[in-house]
């Protein structure tokens, strides 16, 4: 058994999958300096620790290792202890974090395959369904008498609905960006907002910085929404593990995430007053 440092076994890990540091950029969209900094253990290099725990979770994803023992041996500051199969260092090897039980990668890639075809077909069901819902609601052309007094009440009741609803609030949501980033801004808001997150069948990891959720929570059908306060004049990061599936809403309204074309993604929240 030898320890390595965590950059020299996610660089090892790499180079087993036959990536380079090109090649692990496309796939995690992590900028080339902040591979090379994970790399050389340089983590003061990444923005926050936020981020250095997210952007390892990534680049773990990306080569088929462990992502806990990644992340307890950053926590800690400890090595990573492995077992080699072979002398050259660069060949098969199970890594493994000290007194942890041993990890071998193989049968982790082949979870990791079997939990991204899950994902997909659950991704692909709900948008088959979503889909085919949106063409069985669409109105057909046909004609029908009606009586006049049920018409008018009904439109002064769908008249009076949306007068209330517009006037439930009086902030106004901007929406920019693209790729794995988005910039969503509330303006107008004299007073704490809500942000809700939801899911109805997918399953994803969200955090929130600033708040309650900056630790983190998993959205999913048995835990199916999570939501928080936040006050004007401040700036949140939302983080989405798995970005297709996830409905966000602030003060009532909807967040547009169709921008977000990556599998994660971030959404920087600024609340104005």
């Amino acid at each position: 058994m030898r320890k390595k440092t965590i950059g020299e076994v996610l660089r090892l890990a790499r180079i087993n999958q036959g990536m380079s540091l090109e090649d692990l950029q496309k796939k995690t969209d992590i900028h080339l300096e902040l591979l090379e900094a994970m790399e050389a253990d340089d983590f003061d290099r990444l923005p926050s620790p936020f981020y250095a725990r997210s952007f390892l979770r990534k680049y773990a994803w990306a080569v088929d290792l462990d992502e806990r023992i990644i992340l307890d041996a950053y926590e800690e500051g400890n090595m990573i202890t492995y077992d080699e199969v072979d002398v050259d260092e660069e060949e098969n090897f199970r890594s493994r974090k000290t007194k942890k039980q041993r990890t071998s990668f193989l049968p982790l890639f082949y979870l990791t395959i079997l939990a991204l075809a899950i994902l997909s077909f659950v991704s692909y069901y709900v948008w088959t369904y979503v889909h085919h819902n949106s063409l069985t609601t669409t109105p057909s052309s046909s004609y029908s008498v009606v009586n006049k007094q049920t018409t008018t009440s009904s439109s002064s009741t769908s008249e009076a609905t949306s007068s209330e609803s517009s006037g439930s609030s009086n902030t106004n949501l901007t929406v920019s960006g693209n790729g794995n980033n988005l910039t969503a801004t509330l303006t107008g808001a004299t007073t704490s907002v809500n942000l809700k997150l939801s899911v109805t069948d997918a399953t994803s990891w969200v955090s929130v910085t600033g708040t309650d959720l900056e630790g983190g929570a998993t959205l999913s059908p048995e835990n199916q929404s999570v939501s928080t306060t936040i006050s004007p004049g401040i700036t949140s990061t939302i983080t989405l593990g798995v970005v297709q599936g996830v409905t966000i809403t602030i003060d009532n309204q909807q967040i547009d995430t169709s921008g977000l074309t990556s599998l994660t993604g971030t959404i920087t929240l600024i609340i104005n007053n």
